[in-house]
Formats: structure tokens, C-alpha cells, sequence
């Protein structure tokens, strides 16, 4: 028997409970496939040189060939998957002089982020871009190369804040291809350069 919600509050009978829609964007599947093999093949789990098998990955993430496919595709675009034809995907190797080109490359796409991005900054905001700051400052003064990626990292919010959809576009791969090139060797990192264009960063984020 249906009843309506009066008769059910008559009734004494515990109310159907009201859930709230859900607003959150829903992503695709193949974003979802695509951040699992980033994380992948940035920790290391999947090797430089690995061969990406469509059947062992779709085991692996549970999932159909085609967000697998999807999402190799776009890793391809990030410079962090090798493909040629009549071979499988392999996860790209480390290149030092395509790493020292990206990073150049990157450090003026950050400049332009610097200064488009900042002025958007709202209160809270910017709150949090100082204390994002401060913590890869010492990071960076502790040889900590988490402190590098996390400083990358602050300059890809600025980008995203600058409103310049280009720029966002441009910077995101670029910024995670520089970062899956980076070197593991602390000594290999210039870290007085870096401590310096993080305190740099840190007067322009106080001083709008």
C-alpha cells in the first residue's frame, strides 16, 4: 500500500528519508583509468621501458579495453607513454636533455602564471597559496625533493586561477612530463636556484 508522507507521520512509521542530489561532477571512466596508470608509472610501479599489455591492465584496473585504450592514448600526449606501430605501448624512458628542455619550457609557462594568476586570487585563496608556500620553502631548504614537485605544483594552481584555459592546457602536461622526468638523485637538483624562486614566489604571493 502506498502512503503518502502525512499518513506515514500519522502512522508513527519512520519517515522516508530525503537524500540530497548529488552535485558532483561524475567522471568518466577513462579519467579515472588515466590517474590510476599516472600514479602508476610517477611512483614507479610501472617501469620506464614497461610494456603496457591491454590484458593484464584491464585485469589489473578491472576494467574494459577501451578506457584502458583511452587513457594510454592521453599518457601518449603527455610524453609519458611510448607508441609505435605493430608494438605495444611502452612507459617512456627518462630523457636528461628532454627533461632539461621541458623544464625551460616550463619555467616560462609558470612566468605567465605568475603573472596572470595571482591578481585572481581571493582571500582564502591566496591564505592558501602562502601556507602551500612556506611548506616547499622548507622543503626545499631540507634537500627534500618533495619540495620540487610541490612547487611545480602551486605554479599549475596559478595557472589554473590565471582564467586562460591555453595556458592550462599547455602547463598540466607539461608540468606532469616534468615531473615523471625528473631526476631521483638529490644531489642532481640545483637547490640553491630552486630555495631562491621559492622565496621569490613567496614575497609576490604576500605582497598582492
Amino acid at each position: 500500500m502506498w502512503y503518502s508522507i502525512r499518513q506515514w507521520n500519522t502512522l508513527g512509521l519512520k519517515p522516508i528519508p530525503q537524500t540530497a542530489p548529488d552535485t558532483a561532477p561524475r567522471r568518466l571512466l577513462r579519467d579515472v583509468v588515466f590517474d590510476k596508470l599516472l600514479a602508476a608509472i610517477v611512483d614507479g610501479t610501472l617501469e620506464p621501458g614497461e610494456r603496457l599489455n591491454d590484458d593484464d591492465l584491464t585485469k589489473w584496473l578491472g576494467v574494459s579495453r577501451t578506457p584502458v585504450r583511452e587513457a594510454i592514448a592521453q599518457l601518449h600526449t603527455f610524453g609519458l607513454v611510448d607508441i609505435e606501430a605493430n608494438r605495444f605501448p611502452r612507459v617512456a624512458r627518462r630523457d636528461d636533455a628532454l627533461y632539461a628542455e621541458a623544464t625551460a619550457f616550463l619555467a616560462g609557462l609558470h612566468q605567465l602564471a605568475r603573472e596572470w594568476g595571482l591578481a585572481n586570487l581571493t582571500t582564502t585563496t591566496r591564505r592558501q597559496t602562502s601556507k602551500d608556500v612556506a611548506a616547499a620553502v622548507k622543503q626545499l631548504e631540507a634537500r627534500d625533493i618533495s619540495g620540487v614537485s610541490a612547487l611545480l605544483d602551486i605554479q599549475g594552481r596559478l595557472a589554473v586561477a590565471s582564467g586562460n584555459n591555453l595556458l592550462v592546457q599547455a602547463e598540466e602536461p607539461l608540468r606532469i612530463r616534468v615531473k615523471f622526468l625528473s631526476p631521483a638523485d638529490p644531489d642532481a637538483f640545483d637547490w640553491d636556484a630552486l630555495i631562491v624562486a621559492s622565496r621569490d614566489l613567496q614575497a609576490l604571493v604576500a605582497k598582492e
